[in-house]
């Protein structure tokens, strides 16, 4: 019989990279057009539910990087990929701190500076990531 191996350790979700919110900035800064607040808010709802988060903290802070992406998405597209992921690394950080607090308020957890590892981890991974996404785009020919 196939046995299914225990999850992984507690302190190994804080090096799992925020992929949602590395998609989101990438097709933000690409193609502005295409993805809005409102999107953004409805998968981050979509997020909390599978998350068991307060209702409403996801969307809030994939909003927050789908604004962040179009104010600033002329900038960021002429940015080196290694500038990207500086902005990438900020913009998970802020977002995973604000989401400590939260869920501090919300449940009592405290916070640790694990929090830094998801944005260090999406710092390291962006370039591979911005690699995928752009060879994707265009054998799919999104414009």
């Amino acid at each position: 019989i196939f046995h299914l191996p225990e999850t992984a350790p507690q302190w190994l979700g804080w090096l799992r990279p925020a992929w949602l919110a590395m998609v989101v900035f990438y097709w933000v800064m690409e193609l502005p057009h295409r993805l809005g607040l409102i999107s953004a808010w409805v998968i981050g709802l979509l997020m909390d539910v599978l998350y068991a988060d307060p209702l409403g903290l996801n969307g809030f802070l994939l909003a927050a990087i789908t604004y962040v992406g179009w104010r600033f998405y002329e900038r960021l597209r002429m940015y080196s990929v290694v500038q990207q992921g500086g902005v990438l690394f900020l913009l998970v950080l802020i977002t995973e701190s604000i989401r400590v607090v939260v869920q501090d308020v919300a449940w009592s957890r405290g916070w640790s500076w694990g929090v830094v590892l998801p944005a260090l981890m999406s710092l390291l991974i962006w370039p591979v990531v911005y690699l995928v996404l752009q060879r994707l785009r265009l054998q799919v020919r999104v414009e």
